[in-house]
């Protein structure tokens, strides 16, 4: 007999696949790794479980452990919310979701509908003005608008958190578990190519699936040449680069996240570094490359229509630029770069999808 015990097993090991209509006459070989297949549909699952188990033992920022019964906290509006709370459901752990408000105005928000099929507790995150001033709130929407919506949420989880006994935060974006627990991508890709990476990359992000898979290479000696991160063209960003190209030393960690929390209160992100910032303290990427929601939309319909990839603007993105990569390596090189999530979560936006990270 030949069976899992839990859905959980289903996480990683998942194909490598070569480009070879989008990819063809571009010069090196383009290889996709099929993050969409994991049970939740994205490449989150890997870090979802690896920061629950890691909540398990105890090893949480302020050393809170999750015990039977308990509940799981999170902040999100993308990936990381299904599959938050698909690890809990598996492990019968209670989820609470806050959504963020600015993008779950639709009740038919497919990222919302998918979440819920697991059964968490959803919230939609406070408005701004729960925490801020109204003379704040229009200083900081200047450069940001969305991430007074994203800060709202993860503040709400703090205070969560804080109110309950058995539950815990889980906080992707500070969370070292997010990119120990995607190590595995850079030790599959290892394998299936049999080290042979001459680029790697995908959206920047939190900085933790890249992050993650350089370590993961890095455990066996393996450091590409050339290592980029991709960047969408909206407000939600991590990184402060000019252009739709930077080399590293050319762009920094982008500060504003940091002056809301100091602006709302959210202490923890004050005084701590996110993986992002470890992340170019690493030396991490080589380049920064910003796609428009029109670029990786289109992308997105090209692996959909002509590779058979059911994918989302995230994995257009990375391919797009996985794609100019290609041309400036010539044959014989190898670039690697993931799918990260299936298309059935943005078709309530078709079709105007954009790239959110």
């Amino acid at each position: 007999m030949n069976y899992i015990n839990s859905i959980t097993e289903a996480i990683g090991h998942t194909p490598l696949l070569k480009l070879n209509r989008v990819g063809k006459d571009v010069g090196a070989n383009v290889f996709v790794k099929l993050e969409h297949l994991n049970p939740s549909g994205s490449y989150k699952d890997r870090m979802a479980l690896a920061m629950i188990e890691a909540a398990e033992r105890g090893d949480t920022w302020n050393h809170k452990q999750l015990k039977e019964g308990g509940t799981v906290i999170e902040a999100s509006a993308g990936n990381t919310a299904p599959a938050v709370s698909m690890v809990c459901a598996a492990k019968g752990y209670n989820a609470r979701i806050y959504l963020y408000r600015y993008q779950m105005e639709d009740p038919k928000n497919a990222r919302m509908l998918i979440t819920k099929a697991y059964g968490p507790q959803v919230k939609i995150s406070s408005e701004p003005d729960v925490y801020l001033t109204q003379e704040q709130i229009e200083e900081l929407s200047k450069e940001a608008p969305d991430l007074l919506h994203v800060l709202s949420a993860k503040m709400d989880c703090q205070r969560e958190e804080d109110s309950l006994d058995n539950a815990v935060w889980v906080d992707q974006i500070y969370n070292p578990y997010n990119y120990i627990g995607q190590e595995s991508l850079g030790e599959e890709i290892y394998e299936q190519l049999e080290g042979q990476v001459d680029a790697i990359g995908c959206s920047a992000s939190s900085g933790a699936s890249l992050f993650g898979m350089i370590r993961g290479l890095g455990n066996h000696g393996v450091r590409p040449p050339l290592i980029f991160g991709v960047e969408p063209g909206g407000s939600e960003k991590y990184f402060d680069f000019e252009g739709e190209m930077a080399k590293y030393g050319e762009f920094t960690v982008s500060d504003m996240k940091t002056k809301i929390a100091e602006a709302i209160g959210l202490d923890k992100w004050v005084t701590e570094d996110p993986i992002v910032k470890k992340l170019l303290d690493a030396g991490y990427p080589d380049r920064i490359y910003c796609v428009s929601d029109e670029e990786a939309r289109d992308m997105a319909n090209r692996l959909c229509q002509e590779e058979g990839i059911f994918c989302g603007m995230s994995s257009g993105a990375n391919v797009a630029v996985a794609l100019r990569i290609a041309k400036e390596l010539g044959p014989g090189k190898n670039v690697v770069t993931t799918i990260v999530d299936r298309r059935d979560r943005y078709l309530s936006e078709t079709p105007y999808e954009k790239y959110v990270v």
